[in-house]
């Protein structure tokens, strides 16, 4: 096998291990907390800033927007969520994801190999009724030890001379935007490609004005899980999900007018770049979530008539 085929699948399997740790984590902390999160999803929203606040923290805890999304949708369904109070968890979830870019950009190293042995024994040699506690561990060791793997893969890249070849492609914002969505839409996971995007930052692979573009697209991108749960349930869960698509769609359009100046803004500060585009990706989906939660109640009595 040649250096570059064997590098090429060395980043992939990184990749590959970021994905499914993040996956089976998010798997195991809604299963652990599943009915405990309902439970709380169901009593504390019942105002459009508690849901979108529960929204946010559900989706930090999990680390799966597409996950709280498609709960909520589901719990809709069931009729144990209000309708508007399943729209202020969606709106709440985009800004909850916004946590991966964060621990990526914070750089801790060394953190993986603790969590994973730590979990790995908590899981093997815990009491039983504890052990499920140790594979969530096992797991969120396993995301940081993933992306250690992944920056020491990509290191060698961000010095290849063929890098410059493709730049002019990559600072397109328009095909940076179809790149995250599509990604995220495949991935179904916009915490692994904003998290993917920040470390390409922090590699000097991309620059941090094209991976914001990415981080964005990815909000869209994020949308087509609860479109998919929603297939199989009622009309309600469908409207419900084409409302999420809705507002992912209109913040890209905020994105890319009103909080250009606030991005370059952001842009120009002395931060790392990776740092820029963690607070990027913070301040866009707040600055959406805040509009939304402002114009939901005068929109409310529409959206109401349409979902009936």
């Amino acid at each position: 096998m040649s250096a570059t085929l064997l590098w090429g699948f060395s980043v992939m399997a990184a990749i590959m291990l970021f994905l499914h740790g993040l996956a089976a984590f998010s798997e195991e902390a809604t299963r652990l907390g599943g009915e405990r999160l309902r439970e709380v999803l169901r009593r504390i929203t019942r105002t459009d800033g508690r849901g979108a606040l529960v929204g946010a923290l559900t989706t930090a805890l999990v680390q799966s927007s597409s996950a709280v999304t498609s709960m909520a949708v589901t719990l809709a369904h069931g009729r144990t969520l209000t309708e508007r109070g399943a729209l202020a968890v969606m709106i709440g979830a985009n800004v909850g994801t916004t946590l991966t870019a964060w621990l990526v950009a914070m750089k801790i190293e060394g953190l993986g190999p603790v969590f994973v042995t730590l979990g790995g024994l908590w899981s093997l040699a815990a009491p039983r009724p504890w052990r499920p506690y140790g594979k969530a561990v096992f797991y969120f060791g396993l995301i940081f030890l993933a992306l250690d793997l992944i920056a020491q893969g990509l290191a060698p890249l961000a010095q290849s001379p063929q890098l410059a070849d493709w730049h002019e492609l990559l600072d397109s914002p328009v095909l940076a935007l179809l790149f995250g969505a599509l990604l995220t839409a495949l991935v179904q996971s916009s915490s692994v490609v904003s998290g993917l995007a920040v470390l390409a930052v922090g590699q000097g692979i991309v620059a941090p004005a094209v991976a914001v573009w990415v981080v964005a697209g990815a909000n869209v991108g994020t949308t087509s899980t609860a479109l998919l749960a929603s297939a199989a349930l009622d009309a309600l869960a469908r409207k419900l999900a084409l409302l999420n698509a809705a507002f992912n769609l209109l913040g890209v359009v905020l994105f890319a007018s009103l909080l250009q100046p606030v991005i370059a803004y952001i842009l120009a500060m002395p931060l790392a770049a990776s740092e820029q585009v963690a607070l990027v990706h913070t301040a866009f989906n707040l600055a959406a979530a805040f509009i939304a939660l402002l114009a939901l109640p005068f929109a409310w009595p529409r959206i109401s008539g349409w979902l009936r």
